[in-house]
Formats: structure tokens, C-alpha cells, sequence
């Protein structure tokens, strides 16, 4: 009964950080629809067919209401993949990365990965030919608000994003060099991808380390593409990252209790 109600109140946490993030994205996915007219028309109807319908499955096999979490990462598709992209090979991504990532745990917050940083994973691995394309202006500026909201309430962790953006410009100004366009996509990409409030560390010392990590593993992959910016690498680096993320958090409550142990003997 206990066990129960608590997941009933993890699943209703999700829900309500999946309604935010989903708030936050809509004005970026507008802007990008108007940037490319009715040629991603299609896409995004296929991801948000493919996110609904694999919510509703699971939903009617637990016996609890639909997520509408998986429209973020259906929206973060849209907004990444290039045009390229067959229809089916966007629903085949979001499928396991859904399924495999998300759903088969019990959904949003139970997982512990970026199902976004996933999915566009699944479709660069799958289809090496398929490029992930940057945001531009207009996308960023339209995500601006949302992205800030996101940051002040703490469904984003500000210092994973602020930890990651030191991290890739350390890194890329050390070995390589450092454009300031990057400064947005980056950004974009830590607030979204990265700061997922159920794929990074919940601990404050974890989030300063897992956006390093995403940081610096960011730079060292885009190495041969600086100064431009290689979102596959991005992706790469924060799945890599998230990983690592339970282990980030184990660690950092090992050292406090053995902090604790040694200041009171």
C-alpha cells in the first residue's frame, strides 16, 4: 500500500515536471515550424503519434493515467533531427528510447536517462548518414523564456547547465578554440538535454560534476569539428554522462556519511 502510494506520488511529480518542460518547448517547436514551413509538419505529427501512443499503451497495462512527459522528448526530435530524417527512422528512435529508456521503468521519473539525449542517440547510431542540426536564433530566442522558467524553479538544475557551459569552454579554449556562436545551441542543449530533472545527479555536488562531465566530454568529442559545434557529440556526452549519474550520486553521499563518521568519531 505504502510502496504504491509513493510511486503514485513519484508518477504525479512527472507528470507535472513533464507539463513544464512540454510548456517550455512549445514556443521553440512553433518557432522552428515556422522556420521550416510544412516540411516538418509530418515529423512532428509522427513523434507526437508515436510519444501518445506508447504513453496510452503503458498507462492502460499499469493502470495509471497517461504521461504526457513522452511528448518532450517526441518535440526534442523534431527539434534536432535533420530533414532529411525518413519518418520511420524518427519513430524508430523515440520507440526505444521510450521503451527502452523510460517506459519499461515505469516511465517519467523512473528513469535514469535523458530520454531526449536518447532518442536522438538511437537516430544518429542507428543512421550514421543522419547529421543532428543546431538551433538557430530564432528557436533560441523563442526558447529563452522557457528555458529561464525551467532554471528558476529547478525543473532544470542551474548548475549542471552553468558546470557544463564552464566545462566545454574550458576545454575548447585549452586544446581547440571557442566560437561565441556556440554559446546558444550549447546552452539549448544543456537546459534540455542535459538538465533533464530525472536523467542528471540529485545531489547539488553531483550536478557540478555530472556538468563537467557532459562539458568536457562535449569538447573532446567536437575536437575535429570546433569551432563548430557537432550535436551528435553533444547527445553522446550527456548519455555517456548519464550513466555515470547514479554512481555520481552514490559517491557524493558516500563522502558525506564518511565526513559525518569522521567529525564525530
Amino acid at each position: 500500500m505504502i510502496r504504491e502510494a509513493l510511486l503514485d506520488l513519484r508518477a504525479q511529480a512527472a507528470q507535472r515536471c513533464g507539463i513544464f518542460r512540454l510548456m517550455a518547448l512549445v514556443p521553440p517547436a512553433l518557432a522552428h515550424l515556422w522556420l521550416t514551413g510544412a516540411a516538418a509538419v509530418p515529423a512532428l505529427l509522427v513523434a507526437v503519434s508515436v510519444a501518445l501512443s506508447w504513453s496510452f499503451l503503458f498507462a492502460e497495462l499499469r493502470g495509471r493515467g497517461p504521461l504526457l512527459a513522452g511528448l518532450v522528448p517526441a518535440l526534442l526530435l523534431v527539434l534536432f533531427a535533420p530533414p532529411e530524417s525518413a519518418l520511420w527512422q524518427l519513430a524508430l528512435a523515440l520507440t526505444l528510447a521510450l521503451v527502452m529508456g523510460e517506459l519499461i521503468f515505469g516511465g517519467a521519473g523512473f528513469d535514469f536517462l535523458s530520454t531526449g539525449a536518447l532518442a536522438l542517440a538511437f537516430l544518429t547510431f542507428s543512421f550514421p548518414g543522419l547529421a543532428l542540426g543546431a538551433p538557430g536564433p530564432a528557436v533560441l530566442w523563442a526558447a529563452l523564456p522557457g528555458g529561464g522558467l525551467l532554471l528558476l524553479s529547478g525543473l532544470a538544475p542551474w548548475r549542471v547547465v552553468l558546470a557544463g557551459g564552464a566545462g566545454f569552454a574550458g576545454f575548447a579554449a585549452m586544446f581547440w578554440s571557442l566560437s561565441p556562436g556556440l554559446i546558444g545551441p550549447m546552452l539549448f542543449a544543456l537546459v534540455f538535454l542535459a538538465a533533464d530533472p530525472f536523467g542528471a545527479p540529485v545531489t547539488a555536488p553531483g550536478h557540478w560534476i555530472f556538468g563537467l562531465l557532459v562539458g568536457g566530454l562535449t569538447a573532446v568529442l567536437c575536437g575535429p569539428a570546433l569551432p563548430g559545434l557537432d550535436m551528435g557529440a553533444v547527445v553522446f556526452a550527456v548519455v555517456l554522462a548519464g550513466i555515470f549519474a547514479p554512481l555520481i550520486d552514490a559517491s557524493v553521499i558516500a563522502g558525506d556519511a564518511l565526513r559525518a563518521r569522521l567529525r564525530h568519531g
